[in-house]
């Protein structure tokens, strides 16, 4: 199995101090930073259960109508923001998927109006199953999660649809966006304005967040001032970069105990 440096870009000891620093088991305790290491429900780990594929459950939270024609967009959107993503994993340290496969599986709106279609040729609709905080959200029964507490992944078998892995929560008005390991949050409006675009920028950053990633919102979360450019950095890339793919890379390097290739 090939791993390495980067020899452009971004420097090797940059990257080393953001596992160090930022998402490694020593990394200081603070809302900026997470132990990759402890938690085996990122992104990666589902790719891996899945044999390359993620399902896709999309909680539409928006008083307007969303057209069967924009809706079938949401799967090639996805399947090229991960294919940026992907990119700087094929290859690397016997990573065997050189395509992640996306597949919706269901879509929940609080009400059925709110679809242009009534059918399930996008997926299984769910109609009124709201949260905590009032959002549409699919059967929960079907969530394939791996449960940290428990040492397994979920029980799907009750679930009458297929299992979803991943949650899209596009957000009518939200302010920029939020990721973790259940998916990612956006801004509704911006996502529908740039659907069509190769990367949407604030997808593709709460995907990272979805890998293990943090955010470079301080001087305290970067080695250096000459740290580059990079999605993860808001504001700074619009497209994922080096030295993403270099995080990201360092990341799969400490995970891959966990996965049989």
């Amino acid at each position: 199995c090939v791993i390495g440096n980067p020899n452009k870009y971004v420097s090797a000891a940059d990257v080393d101090w953001i596992w160090k620093n930022r998402i490694g088991p020593d990394a200081p305790t603070r809302d900026a930073n997470w132990n990759v290491m402890d938690n085996k429900n990122w992104i990666m780990d589902h790719i891996v259960n899945n044999k390359g594929t993620l399902n896709y459950c999309v909680r539409w939270d928006s008083t307007e109508k969303l057209s069967k024609s924009v809706a079938s967009k949401f799967q090639a959107m996805l399947e090229r923001q991960y294919a940026a993503w992907n990119h700087w994993l094929i290859g690397y340290d016997c990573w065997p998927y050189n395509e992640i496969k996306i597949n919706i599986v269901g879509f929940a709106v609080k009400e059925a109006s709110l679809l242009e279609w009534k059918d399930d040729s996008l997926g299984t609709i769910t109609v009124g199953d709201l949260d905590a905080e009032g959002v549409p959200q699919c059967d929960q029964s079907c969530y394939r999660f791996y449960d940290n507490g428990a040492g397994s992944w979920s029980d799907t078998s009750s679930c009458k649809g297929k299992p979803f892995d991943i949650s899209l929560w596009p957000k009518q008005g939200l302010e920029g966006g939020f990721g973790y390991d259940w998916g990612q949050e956006v801004n509704l409006e911006n996502m529908l304005q740039t659907i069509d675009e190769e990367q949407l920028t604030i997808v593709s950053h709460e995907i990272g967040h979805g890998f293990g990633l943090p955010d470079f919102y301080e001087t305290a979360d970067k080695p250096n001032d000459q740290w580059p450019n990079c999605i993860m950095m808001a504001g700074s890339s619009m497209t994922v970069t080096d030295s993403d793919g270099w995080m990201l890379r360092r990341v799969l390097e400490h995970l891959k105990p966990r996965y049989k290739f």
